[in-house]
C-alpha cells in the first residue's frame, strides 16, 4: 500500500492523515498512563509541524500556571533559548478562563487586544527563536481548573493547518477529559521535584522565592510580584497607588539586585523560573 506523502508545514513535517491517527493513538494510550506523556505529546506537536509546545494548567488565586509537559525540538542544543514555561495565561488574561473546550486561538489574531506589555515575555522568546506564531489549544474548562496546550511555530499557520487543528482538536479534547485519574497532579509533581533537584545543584533560587534571595524590599517585591502576575507599570502603579515614575525607581533597583538589564529580561526570568515549578514567596502585607 503507498503511503500519502507528508506536507511541509513551517519547516517540519505535517504527518499523512495515518501518522496523525497514530499519534492521537498514542495520546489516548498516555492518558491512561500506559506511555510516557511527554513523548506522545512530542509526537503530536511534530504532526502538527509545531517547533516546540507545553500543556498547561492555569487556576483561579493561582500567579504562576502549572507545567504538565514539555517539549522544545531545539532544547539542548546549545545555541537556542529552550522553551521554559507558558505565554497564553498572560497573553489572553481572564479570557483564557473562559475558553470552551476544543477551540482554537492564535496569538497573531489577538495581538490587538492584549496589553502589550502582558506580552513582553512571549515577544522576547520568539524573537530570540524567530518564531512568528503561538496556538492555545483549549482542552478543558472546568470551574477550578484550565487545562490548554500552547503550540509555537516559525511561520504563520496557513488553512490547511488551521482546519487540520480544528478537526483533531475535539478528539484531543475528549481524551483529554476521559484521562486517569491523578494522571495530572502526579505529572505536575514529578516536575516540580526534578526542578528543586537542578535547583540544588546549580543553587539558582526564584526571585520570588520564600528565602528572597535577591534581597527585595516590601515595595520592590510587591511590583516583582504583580510584574510576573501580567500587569503592565502602569497596572502596577494604580494598583498599588503609586506614580509610574515611581514604579520605574523601584525597577531600576530590581534590575540591579537580580542582575536584569530591562523589564523584558526581567519579566522572561519570572516566567522561567515559574516554569521550573519555582513558588512565589508569601505576599508581604
Amino acid at each position: 500500500m503507498k503511503k500519502s506523502p507528508a506536507t511541509e508545514v513551517n519547516g517540519f513535517s505535517l504527518a499523512d492523515p495515518a501518522g496523525l491517527i497514530e499519534a492521537v493513538a498514542g495520546w489516548s494510550e498516555a492518558l491512561h498512563g500506559n506511555t510516557s506523556l511527554e513523548d506522545a505529546f512530542a509526537c503530536l506537536a511534530r504532526g502538527l509541524g509545531a517547533e516546540a509546545g507545553v500543556i498547561v494548567r492555569t487556576c483561579p488565586g493561582r500567579p504562576f500556571p502549572q507545567i504538565v509537559a514539555l517539549h522544545d525540538e531545539k532544547a539542548g542544543d546549545g545555541h537556542s533559548r529552550a522553551l521554559r514555561g507558558s505565554f497564553a495565561a498572560n497573553l489572553f488574561g481572564g479570557y483564557l478562563q473562559s475558553a470552551r473546550p476544543a477551540t482554537l486561538w492564535l496569538a497573531s489574531q489577538h495581538a490587538d487586544e492584549s496589553d502589550a506589555a502582558a506580552d513582553i515575555g512571549l515577544h522576547v522568546w520568539q524573537s530570540s527563536r524567530r518564531m512568528r506564531e503561538m496556538a492555545v489549544l483549549t482542552l478543558n474548562a472546568d470551574p477550578s481548573f484550565h487545562d490548554h496546550i500552547e503550540l509555537h511555530f516559525r511561520s504563520r499557520l496557513n488553512d490547511q493547518t488551521v482546519q487540520l487543528m480544528n478537526t483533531i482538536l475535539p478528539s484531543v479534547a475528549r481524551i483529554w477529559a476521559r484521562r486517569q485519574v491523578g494522571l495530572v497532579t502526579a505529572q505536575v509533581a514529578e516536575k516540580k521535584r526534578k526542578a528543586e533537584v537542578r535547583a540544588s545543584l546549580d543553587g539558582a533560587a526564584p526571585i520570588l522565592g520564600i528565602e528572597n534571595p535577591a534581597g527585595l524590599s516590601r515595595a520592590e517585591f510587591r511590583v516583582t510580584m504583580l510584574l510576573s502576575r501580567g500587569l503592565s507599570v502602569k497596572g502596577v502603579a494604580s494598583e498599588l497607588g503609586l506614580s509610574e515614575a515611581t514604579v520605574r525607581s523601584h525597577l531600576r533597583n530590581i534590575y540591579a539586585k537580580t542582575g536584569t538589564g530591562s523589564l523584558a529580561q526581567l519579566v522572561f526570568r519570572l516566567l522561567d523560573r515559574a516554569a521550573d515549578g519555582g513558588k512565589p514567596a508569601r505576599r508581604w502585607a
